[in-house]
C-alpha cells in the first residue's frame, strides 16, 4: 500500500471509530460489529482461498472453535477474560494444523468436501458432548459493561479488523503472498519452481484460523451464548466465502467492501422490500458475479476503463 492509501486508510478507520458518538446505537452499533466480524472473518478466508486457491468450506469449525474456547476457558477454568479469548484462537489454530495436515492431500473439488466434513465432525462432537453443553449451548461472559458497551464491542472488533487488514496488506504485497498465489495459479508449476505448496498453504491456514477464532470469541461474548446451531453452522463457512467473493479475491480491502454491503443492504432490502427482500438480495449478488467478477473493488477500475474506451484514442 502507498503511502497515500495508508493514510487514506488510517482516515477512514479514525472516522469509523467515531460513529458511535453520533449514530442510534441501539440498532446501526450492533450492525456495524457485524460488518467488521464477518470482514475479519472474510479477510480470514481471503487467505487460503483468494491468495492461495483453497476453496475451504470449512471456516465455521475455527469461528466455532474461537467461541467454545473463549467461553469454556472462562466459565470451566476460571482464566482471564481476554486470555480467554486468545486461547480460543489457538484452539482454532490447533485445530487447524490438524485439518490442515489432512485437508491439503487432497486438491479442488474434493478439498472443498472435506473441509465441509471437518467442520460438520467439529459441530457434531459439540453436539453430542457434555462439556459443551450439547444442543443447550452454554453462556458466554462479556468482556465490558455498561455504559456504552456496544460501542466499546465495535471499537474492538475495528481493532481486530485493522489488524487483519495489516496482515492481508503485508501478505498482498510479500514473497509469501507471492508463493500462494503461485499455487493458486498452477500448484505441479509452483512444485517445479522450488515452492512447496503443503508448506505454504498450512502457513496460509494458521492465522487465517487465528483470526477466524478472535472473531468467533469476540462474537460470542457480544452475543453472550454460544451453540452449535449459533456458531458452528456451514452458514458462517459460506458467509465468509461470499463476503470475499463480493468484494474481491485476493485483495486486502475486498472483504471489507463484501462484508458492508452485504450487511448492510441485506438490512435495508429487509426495511423497504419486507418479504420480498431475498428475491431482491439475491438478484443484487448474482448481478454482482456476473458483471463484476473481480468484485466491487473492481468498480472503480471498469469505470475508468469504460470512460478511457468512450473518449477514444
Amino acid at each position: 500500500m502507498t503511502a497515500r492509501g495508508s493514510l487514506l486508510a488510517a482516515a477512514v478507520f479514525l472516522a469509523a471509530l467515531t460513529l458511535p458518538l453520533w449514530m442510534d446505537q441501539s440498532f446501526l452499533i450492533p450492525l456495524l460489529f457485524r460488518v467488521a466480524i464477518f470482514a475479519v472473518v472474510g479477510i480470514a478466508w481471503n487467505l487460503l482461498g483468494g491468495y492461495a486457491g483453497q476453496l475451504s468450506l470449512g471456516h465455521a469449525a475455527y469461528f466455532g472453535l474461537g467461541a467454545y474456547g473463549f467461553s469454556l476457558s472462562h466459565a470451566s477454568h476460571g482464566v482471564g477474560l481476554w486470555l480467554s479469548l486468545l486461547l480460543g484462537s489457538a484452539v482454532a489454530c490447533a485445530a487447524a494444523l490438524l485439518i490442515g495436515s489432512v485437508t491439503f492431500r487432497l486438491r479442488g473439488p474434493y478439498f472443498a468436501l472435506s473441509t465441509i466434513a471437518a467442520a460438520e465432525i467439529v459441530r457434531v462432537i459439540a453436539l453430542n458432548s457434555s462439556f459443551t453443553n450439547g444442543a443447550i449451548g452454554v453462556l458466554s461472559p462479556s468482556l465490558f459493561t455498561n455504559p456504552g458497551v456496544d460501542a466499546k464491542y465495535y471499537a474492538t472488533a475495528m481493532l481486530l479488523l485493522a489488524v487483519a487488514l495489516a496482515f492481508a496488506s503485508w501478505t498482498h504485497r510479500s514473497r509469501f503472498g507471492y508463493y500462494l498465489r503461485a499455487i493458486r495459479e498452477d500448484e505441479d508449476t509452483a512444485i517445479a519452481v522450488g515452492i512447496d505448496p503443503a508448506r505454504y498453504k498450512l502457513l496460509a491456514l494458521l492465522p487465517s484460523a487465528a483470526l477466524t477464532g478472535l472473531a468467533g470469541g469476540l462474537y460470542a461474548s457480544f452475543s453472550q451464548f454460544v451453540g452449535p446451531e449459533s456458531v458452528l453452522t456451514i452458514d458462517i463457512s459460506v458467509q465468509a466465502v461470499i463476503v470475499a467473493m463480493l468484494g474481491g479475491v485476493a485483495t486486502p480491502w475486498g472483504p471489507v467492501v463484501g462484508s458492508a454491503v452485504l450487511a448492510l443492504s441485506s438490512e435495508g432490502f429487509k426495511a423497504i422490500f419486507q418479504e420480498g427482500h431475498l428475491l431482491i438480495y439475491g438478484s443484487l449478488l448474482v448481478a454482482i458475479v456476473l458483471f463484476l467478477p473481480d468484485g466491487l473493488v473492481s468498480l472503480p477500475r471498469r469505470i475508468a476503463h469504460i470512460r478511457r474506451r468512450k473518449a477514444g484514442p
